[in-house]
């Protein structure tokens, strides 16, 4: 008899999940993107879109919500914003970016 293989749903959930949040956290970085923000107003911009990779949607992670709480603190307004990707294997999917805005 072969041995009873555990159900392949749950895993590839939990796998996706836990590479999406191990992604988050390297993209949504407020260090990171602290400078990125900093480098935009010395060129005289008022927002920045933070773009991200084509295939990840990161909205709804821990680091989402990290970011959105520091935005809070650092009186920033943050928005997601979507774009159409084309995925190599021929899919379209809409991918949510983050844009931080400091308008006076």
């Amino acid at each position: 008899m072969k041995p009873k293989l555990a159900k392949l749903l749950p895993m590839l959930q939990t796998e996706t999940r836990a590479a999406i949040e191990a992604r988050a956290e390297i993209e949504l970085n407020t260090s990171n993107i602290r400078m990125a923000i900093m480098n935009a107003a010395r060129e005289g911009q008022t927002a920045l879109r933070i773009r991200m990779p084509s295939n990840l949607d990161v909205r709804g992670t821990k680091a989402a919500a990290v970011l959105a709480e520091w935005c809070k603190i650092e009186g920033l307004t943050l928005s997601w914003e979507s774009r159409e990707a084309d995925l190599l294997d021929g899919r379209r999917m809409t991918v949510w970016e983050p844009e931080i805005s400091w308008r006076a």
